[in-house]
């Protein structure tokens, strides 16, 4: 077969051969099913690369799967890979997994590519090259995050919309890569078919139009391949005959050089300096390769324990024990972090795989939230707050209850104003729970709920015991400095048998109301929520009715895309019933519920809705803080139905022409676009409508601050053509991994295999507020972080807390503060701290950091001694190191 390359460059064609694979430590099979396969892969590129067949081998880009390896291969293998490792000839890094980037904070992806990087050197080398051929679209920080590590250019495959294979690609803060756009992906295998010269052929027609330099790349593997046996000598026949009419090159010459992806990215890039376009921000465009975008809500409740374990981890234990002057468990922080990020890969995380991989990570976050608590328990511990010896004179009980306990603000803002958390406290319940500073100063509390409890203690030394008592869920009124504690105490009260609340029962056929100084949530008559917005601290007001429904729809796709049937079945609920309402000191609250009645799932022939009925209930919760100018919502729901997906539908003050959500490190503008379904299949994907958000949604003068509900859309309503609203995602079922058959997506993205469990036929919860600001206020993320990242109630009362840390700037957000690993083992009080923040504005901002905190790459190396080191530029992320005490 002769290739035409009459359009080509008048030079020799050279083709780089890349051998390698792509490792998912989990997918279509569960993890110990891929070691296997691991193991037998291994085995032959050991026996290439030792053999001379091949020179190098590159190993995906991510190093949890060598990781996996060491583990688990006999001796004599593992030393050899070792060594070739050490030789540089298998080839590791930077990622530690190919993660999701759009479902974990930008400190996860910092973290991954550290871990990576050291893990890569560790073993011998590190391809400095970001490497990220799977992943379902970019976000926009990411050139910044790889300029972080040293790292100046990236290979990509799915979100790139480009007409030649280089460009260069720009974060919003204005650092750049050189990045080579792989047209045709990276599974690609011509050298191990028969008819490989055919295939080949095949492969080089396609790419050659986007090459402008007469090199092209051949990223020879896939998905868990192994290499075949005879690759070098095809490689040595095809360049033997490769000239002339009869060669594969035509009248040109094609000549294949076995190459590695960071020398053949030199290559390229320094061909095409100053010639390439630039491309800046999101990657998420599909017209050339798929990026699956509804991956952001399937398996949601894999989301939300990932989100919850991701807070805990960076938003409490690292700043605790950056805080307290204790020992630091490094090497159990360590660990932590290799297992939340082995969860975030992108099948993984995205909740696209087999039913028994998500089973597995279900346990393997039980597993990490009970060693998150023990860290946080040992922190208190060693602080002197609480006790785990019972028969030791400390003053501390290893039974206690929170009679006394400290608020811990994890901020680097100071914090005023209400606090919401649960005491326990032992014995009868009590008629109030009064609550005083330490020192003696009253502060203003309020109980919310209250309900029996027992906690299960066992000291180290002494039999264990069950402790009876209460669970007050409490409100408190407090100033916490930046990064600060302040210790309480409950004071003693009366105890008595009924509940110190009072809530007015379910009310019918009339309008119950709630209010606060700024807002207002009524339940009108006809059973809808009305919205009153007074002036708030932005001058806005407005009214909304109906401002909230529930709207289901059937789903005939997959855990990939989402796919209307052709005979699409909608219901909308905007009507609740009122079960009680609550007026307290401080507070007040609604709690309704809401019932809808919806088809069971697909019919047999998956072209509409099944005639059987089944019935989705929850309750929601809509409460008002004095203080506060948000509505504070928590939504249980019971998911009964299959084959659908169910969305929060939000009226919005404004009309909805812009919208802003957060993804790692930047504060997104999209404009409002409409989902455009098509009438028929084809192999085409269509072009995304849902959106994706970390924590924050701004549109139509509405924001929305949440937990783990990633993906949303711009909707229109029923209202007319110019009538949008705003849907978050709550639940979406699906009972396939893969379909061929979705009007969305007219090709497989994986095997054609049944998943029940992604049918998500359970209960769950969701917890999100509601505020009104001008769209695209950075102080929306402002809400978003104190909602992340409320104050935490700790257990006991010491004086082992290092100075608050205030940077004085309420506009940048705060990624991490931690205690850096100790170059070997200094004391505590020689311990080093790490911060890093974020700007999301268009404006620098100066943070205002005492002397001794040192401006550094993410990675350590030096920040530019030229630039100003407490001035952080419009959309870049900043890192500080604290400076090492001198000994005396």
């Amino acid at each position: 077969m002769v290739l035409d390359l009459s359009a080509a460059p008048a030079r020799e064609l050279q083709v780089s051969v890349v051998f390698q694979t792509h490792w998912d430590r989990e997918w279509y099979y569960p993890h110990e099913a891929f070691l296997s396969r691991l193991l037998r892969v291994m085995e032959r590129v050991a026996t290439l690369l030792e053999s001379g067949s091949i020179k190098t081998f590159l190993f995906d880009g991510q190093t949890a799967a060598y990781e996996d390896f060491k583990a688990h291969a006999e001796p004599a293998l593992l030393a050899r890979v070792e060594r070739l490792a050490r030789d540089g000839r298998l080839i590791l890094g930077p990622w530690y997994v190919m993660a999701d980037e759009f479902l974990v904070s930008g400190e996860s992806l910092l973290r991954n590519l550290q871990i990576g990087m050291e893990d890569a050197t560790a073993a011998g080398n590190c391809q400095r090259v970001g490497y990220l051929p799977d992943t379902f679209g970019h976000i926009a920080q990411m050139p910044q995050l790889l300029r972080e590590f040293g790292i100046e250019s990236a290979v990509l495959w799915r979100g790139v919309d480009v007409d030649q294979s280089e460009f260069d690609w720009r974060s919003p803060n204005g650092d750049t890569v050189g990045a080579v756009f792989l047209p045709q992906g990276y599974y690609q295998h011509p050298l191990n078919v028969p008819d490989y010269r055919t295939a080949l052929t095949q492969y080089l027609e396609k790419v050659l139009p986007y090459s402008t330099t007469g090199h092209v790349l051949l990223t020879q593997g896939g998905d868990h391949l192994l290499p075949g046996a005879d690759v070098a000598p095809r490689i040595a026949s095809l360049n033997q005959d490769g000239a002339g009419t009869d060669g594969l090159g035509g009248e040109q010459r094609a000549e294949f050089r076995e190459d590695t992806l960071a020398a053949y990215t030199a290559k390229v890039m320094a061909l095409t300096a100053g010639k390439r376009p630039s491309v800046e921000g999101e990657l998420r465009a599909n017209a050339q390769a798929f990026v699956l975008p509804d991956v952001l809500s399937t398996r949601r409740y894999l989301k939300r324990l990932h989100q919850k374990l991701e807070d805990e981890l960076i938003g409490t234990v690292e700043p605790l024990f950056a805080q307290l002057r204790v020992s630091v468990p490094q090497r159990a922080l360590a660990q932590c972090w290799r297992s939340l990020v082995q969860n975030q890969a992108h099948d993984s995380i995205c909740g696209c795989s087999v039913d028994r991989v998500h089973r597995d990570m279900e346990h393997r976050f039980d597993a990490l939230a009970g060693r998150l608590d023990g860290l946080r328990l040992t922190a208190c511990a060693e602080a002197g707050m609480s006790a785990t010896i019972q028969h030791v004179a400390s003053g501390r009980n290893a039974f206690g209850d929170d009679t006394a306990f400290t608020l811990f603000n994890p901020r680097v803002q100071a914090h005023e104003g209400p606090v919401t958390l649960s005491l326990f406290v032992a014995g009868n319940r009590r008629s109030a729970v009064p609550i005083q500073r330490a020192d003696g100063v009253s502060v203003r509390s309020s109980v919310v709920s209250v309900r029996p409890h027992q906690e299960f203690h066992s000291p180290d030394d002494d039999f264990p015991d069950v402790i009876a008592g209460h669970l007050y869920e409490c409100i408190i009124w407090c100033e916490l400095p930046a990064m600060g504690s302040v210790a309480f105490v409950v004071k003693p009260a009366e105890e008595r048998g009924d509940d110190p609340l009072v809530s007015e029962p379910r009310v019918a056929s009339a309008s119950v109301r709630i209010d606060s100084t700024t807002i207002a949530v009524e339940c009108v008559a006809d059973g809808t929520i009305q919205i009153e917005q007074f002036h708030t601290s932005e001058g806005k007001s407005a009214r909304l009715t109906s401002a909230l429904a529930l709207q289901h729809e059937l789903d005939a796709g997959d855990s990939y895309n989402f796919s209307p049937p052709p005979q699409q079945v909608t219901t909308v609920q905007s009507q609740f019933s009122v079960l009680s309402r609550t007026v307290a000191d401080g507070f007040q609250e609604l709690v309704l519920a809401v019932e809808m009645q919806v088809p069971s799932g697909l019919s047999e022939e998956r072209q509409g809705g099944a005639s059987a009925l089944v019935s989705n209930t929850g309750e929601l919760r809509l409460r008002l803080i004095e203080g506060s100018e948000v509505i504070d919502c928590r939504l249980t729901w019971r998911n009964r139905a299959k084959d659908q997906r169910t969305r929060l539908v939000l009226r919005t003050p404004d009309a909805i022409d812009q919208t802003y959500a957060d993804s790692a490190f930047v504060w997104q503008q999209r404009p409002a676009t409409l989902a455009q379904y098509p009438q028929a299949m084809s192999r085409n994907e269509m072009p995304p409508a849902v959106m994706p958000s970390l924590s924050a949604v701004s549109a139509g003068g509405l924001w929305v601050a949440h937990r783990a509900m990633h993906e949303w859309e711009v909707i229109q309503t029923s209202d007319g053509p110019m009538s949008m609203a705003l849907a978050l995602t709550l639940v979406r079922s699906v009972g396939w991994l893969s379909r061929r058959d979705l009007v969305t997506r007219g090709v497989g993205a994986g095997p054609d295999m049944e998943t029940p469990g992604a049918q998500c036929l359970r209960d769950d919860e969701f917890e999100f507020q509601l505020g009104f600001a001008n769209t695209g206020s950075p102080k929306v993320l402002a809400h978003a972080e104190a909602f992340r990242r409320p104050p935490v109630p700790l257990r006991g009362v010491a004086d082992a807390w290092r100075a608050p840390l205030d940077i004085g700037n309420a506009s940048l957000r705060l990624s991490a503060l931690r205690v850096l690993p100790p170059n070997g083992t200094p004391a505590p009080s020689e311990s080093r701290r790490e911060l890093r923040v974020w700007n999301p504005t268009d404006q620098p901002q100066r943070a205002a950091l005492q002397p001794g905190w040192v401006r550094v790459r993410a990675d350590g190396a030096p920040f530019a001694a030229s630039d100003d080191a407490t001035l952080v530029q419009p959309h870049q992320i900043a890192t500080w190191h604290e400076a090492m005490p001198e000994r005396a």
